[in-house]
């Protein structure tokens, strides 16, 4: 039997008998099914219901009460989560739909409707890409999906964040209201203690930072050797067992405090994760972190933390900067000491020229973010600035936001612009 990827109820007026309503949503649910939809009735509990994403199908008009009822029924029984409407273009299934959000709305209620407009009946294009109708539904899955995530997500804070982070210190309650998260707060002194005596080899961590680096002549960074490498990957090996031990989904480390002790640097602890599908966040930041699992589970990629460290208003650039990336996201990279310390392993990553979106969740109560899109136009190694760095230039956002309302000294880069995609969902999970 396959497993549902979602639930979904069918509502319609008693005027239409179920052979009537079933042949008015006959291509929706077909839709639906193809997708991983699993149809139940409206008297009914679905299985698993509080862990599976809840829609709503609007199949007519005089559904409000029912779409109101059965919500409420879905709020004491199951996880909170926004409700989604599925309209389409006949039998006032439309109208129904903006009177029910309206409704919910007033009571400060998220949701949102999602207009089907028949694209799906044509069948597949030409070149076999996905109809309208098929994204728009799959999308909104997807964002349900995202929100349940970061619900039943553990966060590991190591450490506690840097103490530079002035801004980027929320309180774990707030973390968990407003995102979802459990919060884990991890004491580092096992993981030290791990990075003197590994639980397991470190030597194919080593080898896979050290085979893939660039062997070509770098004159603008300082050379690391074997030791200096064996030394980083033995943190990585820690982690590793930090984040099995706690049963973390993502986890953020106070990574300057492990120069003085072991001695070394976490970049390649945390670029190895990030590697892994591990959403791992520099300095104890978790509004940072929070935006690299937004990424991850929104968009299903790895993503980039960095600092804003040059802008160049006139021609709206910025240049990135930062000493630890996922070696996936790049074309290549090269190891070096990392920049502020000189100590430890630090990665130069070079990225190529592409789209890309960037990130920052921020405010008192983490209810505040910045979404811009533009290009990599370059990547750079100067040696004044932290060993990955690229310079962007925005298309739809401005860098002059950053001097006029920071949430923050860091920033999140994915690849591709996705920044109407992140709106939406924002609109529909966090936004006031």
């Amino acid at each position: 039997m396959t497993t549902a990827r979602f639930n979904y109820t069918v509502v319609a007026s008693s005027l239409h008998d179920r052979v009537a309503v079933d042949a008015i949503v006959a291509p929706i649910t077909s839709l639906a099914d193809g997708l991983g939809g699993r149809r139940h009735d409206t008297d009914g509990e679905p299985e698993n219901g509080s862990e599976l994403p809840e829609l709503v199908v609007v199949a007519t008009g005089g559904t409000e009460q029912s779409i109101l009822d059965l919500v409420a029924r879905r709020r004491v029984n199951h996880v909170d989560t926004p409700t989604v409407l599925i309209a389409h273009p006949a039998h006032n299934s439309l109208p129904a739909s903006l009177e029910a959000l309206a409704a919910l709305q007033q009571t400060d209620r998220r949701g949102r409707i999602v207009y089907l407009s028949g694209a799906a009946e044509g069948g597949a294009t030409a070149d076999g890409a996905l109809l309208p109708d098929r994204t728009v539904l799959d999308e909104a899955v997807t964002d349900l999906e995202a929100i349940l995530r970061f619900r039943t997500a553990r966060l590991g804070l190591v450490g506690g964040p840097s103490s530079w982070l002035v801004a980027s210190s929320p309180d774990p309650e707030v973390v968990r209201r407003r995102w979802g998260p459990h919060v884990e707060m991890v004491d580092p002194g096992r993981m030290i203690e791990l990075t003197r005596t590994p639980v397991v080899p470190t030597g194919p961590l080593a080898d896979r930072f050290a085979d893939g680096a660039s062997t070509a002549d770098d004159t603008t960074h300082v050379g690391v050797d074997r030791a200096a490498i064996d030394a980083a990957a033995s943190v990585g090996a820690a982690l590793d067992d930090v984040v099995d031990g706690n049963r973390l989904d993502a986890v953020t480390v106070r990574c300057f405090d492990l120069l003085v002790d072991p001695g070394t640097s976490g970049c390649l602890a945390l670029a190895s994760l990030n590697d892994g599908g591990i959403v791992a966040g520099c300095e104890g930041d978790l509004p940072s972190t929070l935006g690299m699992m937004w990424v991850r589970n929104l968009l299903g990629q790895a993503s980039w933390m960095a600092n804003p460290s040059r802008i160049d208003p006139p021609r709206n650039r910025l240049v990135l900067a930062h000493c630890t990336v996922a070696p996936s996201l790049t074309e290549g990279y090269s190891l070096s000491t990392h920049f502020e310390s000189g100590m430890g392993v630090g990665i130069s990553g070079h990225f190529a020229e592409q789209p890309v979106t960037l990130v920052r969740v921020g405010g008192r109560d983490l209810e505040r973010c910045w979404i811009a899109e533009g290009a990599i136009v370059e990547s750079g190694d100067d040696p004044d600035l932290c060993r990955t760095q690229v310079t962007i230039e925005l298309t739809d956002g401005s860098v002059d936001d950053l001097l006029d309302r920071p949430l923050g000294n860091h920033v999140v880069m994915a690849s591709g612009h996705h920044g109407e995609r992140l709106r939406r969902w924002w609109r529909l999970a966090i936004a006031d």
